[in-house]
């Protein structure tokens, strides 16, 4: 089954599957939210969001959740949504929050921003098509080392059985 969900205050609204995690829904829809969330794993308040409807339909509060966030925050329907998962059919709507209070401080790159912010917008997107570049060509290169390796392993398995083969056939 699929559930409706809305993201504000974008506005950004689509379906997404049963067993879906707040975090990918945003993601994949293209809503700004969890920008900073990058382990998933509940370490941070990057990605905290305020349930304003359909918070029956989510997953109960994980461990992470109650440590990041304690009971009061998620009592004002706080969660974080690399921890939530949409586990029923309906519609929800979440809007991205900001937690009272951060435990540590975090170099957000402020400087940068400004830089980029400051830049015209088609030096904004060389920028990041330049960026995007090197990404995939990184990622190419990852992913065909790992294959050649593996096949010069077998290659090296195969040839080493077949000289003892050949070896053994000589006698």
């Amino acid at each position: 089954m699929s559930v409706s969900i809305t993201f504000e205050p974008s506005g950004i609204n689509g379906l997404v599957a049963e067993g879906t995690y707040l975090i990918d829904a945003a993601r994949r829809m293209g809503a700004p939210l969890g920008d900073g969330c990058t382990s998933g794993k509940g370490e941070c308040p990057s990605c905290v969001v305020s349930v304003k409807a359909g918070a029956n339909l989510l997953s109960a509060p994980s461990l992470a959740e109650e440590q990041q966030l304690g009971a009061d925050q998620l009592d004002q329907s706080l969660r974080l949504a690399c921890q939530v998962k949409i586990e029923n059919h309906g519609e929800v709507v979440v809007m991205a929050a900001t937690r009272a209070q951060r435990s540590t401080p975090v170099d957000d790159g402020s400087e940068l921003t400004k830089k980029f912010g400051a830049l015209p917008l088609g030096r904004k997107l060389a920028t990041l098509v330049q960026l995007e570049a090197i990404t995939m060509s990184e990622a190419f290169d990852s992913a065909i080392e790992k294959p050649l390796a593996f096949g010069s392993k077998t290659f090296d398995t195969i040839l080493g059985k077949a000289k003892a083969k050949a070896s053994r056939a000589r006698k």
